[in-house]
């Protein structure tokens, strides 16, 4: 992002934003430019396994980095790994004829969070005016606290479902249970006013989630005309 702005006033004529220098100095009342860039660098690789259209093999990983974070911990790698049974290949359920499909399904992956700003672990400088001796002088500070240790959020998850189908895929389903676990979240951390700041980035806490989810679709009629 490269952005550059400038605002006036008591313009002596109607002169829109070509002509800002027409109103005298005193009336300039902001002008300012900001430049920012972040980067994000992926390579992933992913392996599919098949065997006899019943077995079913995926394993896959990714290497990120990330100009957000800080240095020597932009990088991190995420793998997962999913396994599936097509159970209505298997020469027992082949002659069910009101199951039209069945299916079980074990995944478990790790996937990352950037969600810091910008230049959020790094400590940068800010411009500041104040009175001396009756003159305006300006004099800049540091604006915040850099986290040397700041890495990636990281979500570990594991799910164990079953597809279900019935009466020629009329009736769809599916159950899935699933746990995952956030670690290393990225937030603010408060920190005591005495030090000179309220707040820095930090990886501080973990969430656990787990549940029990649900799916169904039926096709109650399909006709050439209408289908519900």
């Amino acid at each position: 992002w490269e952005t550059s702005d400038q605002e006036a006033k008591n313009l002596p004529f109607n002169s829109l934003w070509y002509n800002l220098d027409a109103a005298n100095l005193s009336d300039v009342t902001k002008s300012g430019t900001d430049f920012q860039k972040r980067t994000l660098s992926s390579v992933l690789a992913r392996v599919q396994c098949t065997y006899d259209d019943r077995y079913l093999l995926t394993v896959s990983g990714r290497y990120d980095g990330s100009s957000r974070l800080s240095k020597g911990n932009k990088w991190s790698f995420f793998p997962s790994a999913a396994l599936g049974w097509r159970m209505m290949e298997e020469k027992f359920l082949r002659n069910v004829n009101w199951l039209s499909n069945l299916k079980l399904r074990l995944s478990y992956g790790v996937t990352g969070n950037d969600a810091v700003s910008i230049y959020g672990t790094q400590s940068g400088v800010e411009q500041l005016f104040y009175d001396f001796g009756g003159e305006v002088v300006s004099a800049y500070y540091k604006n915040g606290l850099a986290n040397k240790n700041l890495t990636w959020e990281k979500t570990h998850e594991v799910n164990l479902g079953i597809d279900l189908g019935f009466l020629e895929s009329r009736i769809n389903g599916s159950i899935d249970l699933y746990k995952r676990i956030a670690k290393d979240l990225i937030m603010k951390r408060n920190i005591p006013i005495t030090s000179g700041w309220t707040s820095i980035w930090d990886n501080i806490c973990k969430v656990r989630n787990r549940g029990l989810e649900f799916t169904l679709n039926t096709v109650n009629i399909q006709h050439q005309y209408f289908k519900w």
